[in-house]
């Protein structure tokens, strides 16, 4: 069985780029994302890490794990629409519920900022090798960086298993598809013990290979980080440069749109202008390393 979200083994730009920019890249869209609410910033602030993915060629990689956000989107749309009703325009009037303009332009809002968030997870996700990303934030800890990583590559181990228990259990004839959810789950549950003594015994042999190697015993007696290339570090001076921009503009009211207080979908030249800067800042990464 395939990892979940796997790393992509590719030779494309944004894959030969050092994993330290990638990450102020990506954690500089997670901080944006969270300022701006404004549709027309988080359109463009989409369509560009789309475009990093079809550069990075992965694209078709993105755009499956955004299938899944769909169906969270659609309920986040749903439900702003009938708890968080606003603004001064009715769409539709279906009598007891109204759907409000305001109501509309918020949830909208809330879905571009989930789609944006996700497709820079994917960027960070597909494009980052997890032993760069290891080594990078186990400087800042490397006991709970590594209990991080055994713990995510243990996920997709434990979902195989789960598939090899279900199909051994499906030969003996046990059936897993058949009846309501409640009889689902209550054929499924025989399924969790196996997999449970698995687990406890796998992470038991990590754990004494661990203890045989001396992990935590000292100090590190062998650490390599590469050195950043300038060209590196002016990606990430780059980068980290949006987030002041971004947080100035939030205070001068650009990105910033109060739909739920009765604001209406508006595309000005300063607006658009300012989005494109904010865009800006982020291009450099198109550039890729050697």
């Amino acid at each position: 069985m395939p990892m979940l979200f796997p790393y992509q083994d590719k030779d494309s730009r944004i894959h030969r780029l050092d994993a330290r920019p990638k990450m102020i890249f990506v954690l500089a869209f997670f901080l944006i994302s969270i300022l701006i609410s404004d549709i027309l910033y988080l359109a463009v602030m989409l369509a560009l890490v789309l475009a990093v993915a079809a550069v990075g060629d992965v694209m078709e990689e993105t755009l499956g794990l955004l299938k899944y956000t769909f169906y969270v989107a659609i309920f986040i749309f749903i439900f702003s629409i009938l708890f968080a009703p606003a603004g001064n325009r009715v769409l539709l009037d279906l009598g007891l519920f109204r759907v409000m303009e305001g109501s509309v332009l918020f949830a909208i809002s809330m879905c571009l900022r989930l789609f944006l968030t996700v497709a820079a997870f994917a960027i960070l996700t597909f494009t980052v090798h997890p032993d760069d990303m290891l080594r990078i934030l186990s400087r800042f800890g490397f006991k709970s960086m590594t209990g991080l990583s055994i713990a995510t590559r243990m996920y997709p181990t434990i979902a195989a298993d789960s598939d090899e228990i279900s199909d051994a259990m499906k030969a003996r004839g046990v059936e897993f598809d058949d009846g309501n959810v409640i009889r689902k789950a209550k054929a499924r549950a025989p399924v969790m013990m196996p997999l449970l003594l698995n687990s406890m015994e796998r992470s038991m042999d990590i754990a004494e290979a661990m203890e045989t190697r001396g992990f935590g015993a000292g100090r590190r007696t062998r650490y390599f980080d590469a050195p950043l290339l300038t060209k590196d570090k002016l990606f990430i001076v780059s980068f980290l440069a949006s987030i002041p921009f971004g947080l100035a503009m939030f205070m001068l009211g650009y990105g910033n749109a109060d739909y739920l207080g009765g604001e209406p979908l508006s595309i000005t030249l300063l607006g658009t202008a300012a989005a494109l800067v904010e865009a800006a800042f982020f291009v450099p990464i198109f550039l890729g390393g050697e």
